[in-house]
Parts: C-alpha cells; sequence; structure tokens
C-alpha cells in the first residue's frame, strides 16, 4: 500500500476511539527510541495502566546524548546522565518505579537496526516483555533513523513474544509534509482515549526539562521541543497496528 501523510494523518484522525482497558489487559511493554519518547507519545496510557494496576515496563534504547551536541556545560556522558535522570523521574510521574525503566544506552543518532548489536537490543527487548500483551514503539514512517531503527528492534523483540502484539505511536512522522509519500501497510489501529491521564502525561512531559526548556543554554543549536509540537500531544493517543 502506499498514500500520502495527509492520507495517514487523516486516517489516524478516524481511528475509532477506545478506553485504555480496552486496549491494554495484562501487561505493557513500552519502547522509547530517545529519553521523553515514553512521555511524548504513550503517557496518557501509561499512567492508565498504573492507575489499573498493570505492571509497565519502559525500554529506553539510546542515551539520549545527541540533543545537544555542541554544548560544553553538558558534554555527551553529563548529558545522557541528566536525560537518565529525567526519565527516571518522568516514569516516576506516571507511577512506574525506577525498576521498571531499563536502558540500552545506545548510541543517540546511530542506533543500530540490525546486525549483532541489534540482536543483543531485541533480545532484552524480548526478556524485558516476557508477559506483555501490547509492545508499543514509535512509527515505522518517524523521519528520524533512531525511531526506525527502534521500530526494526521491537518488531524483532514482539516475533519472540507469541502472547504479544506490536503496535507503533507516531513522534516526528506527525510532522511529516502533507504531500510525502509513504509505503507500507495502511493506516489501522486505534485513538487511545487519555482525558482522565493529562495531568500526569504533562507532569511527565515537563520532567524532560533539557528538552523542553532551555536547561542546556550553551547550544544555540540544541534541540527543544515547541509548544507547537508539545500540543500536538494533548489530544488522544495513537497506536497504529497491530504491526506486521
Amino acid at each position: 500500500m502506499s498514500g500520502s501523510v495527509r492520507d495517514a494523518l487523516a486516517a489516524m484522525a478516524a481511528l475509532p476511539l477506545v478506553e485504555p482497558a480496552a486496549f491494554v489487559r495484562r501487561q505493557l511493554l513500552v519502547v522509547a527510541p530517545h529519553p521523553d519518547d515514553e512521555s511524548l507519545g504513550c503517557g496518557g496510557l501509561i499512567a492508565a495502566c498504573r492507575a489499573a494496576g498493570l505492571p509497565v515496563s519502559i525500554v529506553v534504547v539510546s542515551d539520549g546524548a545527541g540533543s545537544h551536541p555542541n554544548s560544553r556545560l553538558f558534554a555527551a556522558p553529563c548529558l545522557a546522565e541528566l536525560r537518565r535522570g529525567e526519565a527516571l523521574e518522568a516514569a516516576r510521574r506516571l507511577g512506574v518505579p525506577a525498576a521498571a525503566v531499563h536502558f540500552l544506552d545506545l548510541p543517540d543518532r546511530f542506533v543500530p537496526a540490525d546486525g549483532p548489536e541489534a540482536e543483543r537490543a531485541a533480545a532484552a527487548i524480548a526478556a524485558l516483555g516476557a508477559d506483555a500483551d501490547v509492545v508499543v514503539v514509535s512509527w515505522r514512517h518517524d523521519p528520524h533513523a533512531d525511531h526506525q531503527a527502534s521500530f526494526a528492534l521491537a518488531a524483532a523483540a514482539t516475533r519472540r513474544l507469541p502472547g504479544a502484539t506490536l503496535w507503533e505511536y507516531p513522534i516526528w512522522g506527525l510532522t511529516l509534509p502533507p504531500e510525502t509519500m509513504l509505503y507500507g501497510p495502511p493506516v489501522t489501529g486505534v485513538r487511545v482515549q487519555i482525558d482522565a491521564f493529562l495531568a500526569p502525561k504533562r507532569r511527565a512531559i515537563a520532567a524532560h526539562a533539557s528538552q523542553t526548556t532551555d536547561l542546556v543554554r550553551d547550544d544555540p543549536d540544541g534541540f527543544c521541543l515547541s509548544p507547537e509540537m508539545l500540543a500536538r500531544f494533548e489530544a488522544p493517543e495513537i497506536f497504529l497496528g497491530p504491526a506486521s
């Protein structure tokens, strides 16, 4: 199948609305390319699962050290440590204990999609999702190599989990030019209603201060989520799939 981003976004907007309890029934495994993707794409669902007493595991694939490459105050090891702490605090605000947050520490901007290192990462993800019925990961069409590689890792991991289905949440794919052509399966899936959990989701996103504020002040070209981008994640959360 092929179609434009405009077509895909229209199809996403028409996906059926479901309650979190109708989507995850046993355990949720979240695969996040970078520290913050879990809060942006899945924060409401995570909070809902925890409120319902369901276990949630979060796997952060990259170390996040590439968001401000020219900073001297926050050189790569320091930035990676900062972002790890932000991810743990965001998870806490969503109700996820630190023991359920796992870091693969693959290099930001260079997450492998195949090869021995990717195989080890996929095996690690699969081991953490042994009891999951839902695995979620970034959309295969997100225009970021780490997001695409994380999809490949999660897909390989889910193939080892016969009781789980894989779903994709769009992050940067929401910003693609409307005329961009996409090639792959048609858009199917659900929108999960998160109105009751917007408050913890907002608090979790705010925990990623290095990505949402001018905390890292000495890299004017560094990454920062704009208010316009953040507003996209106030709506019901989109999960595409189940992926094949």
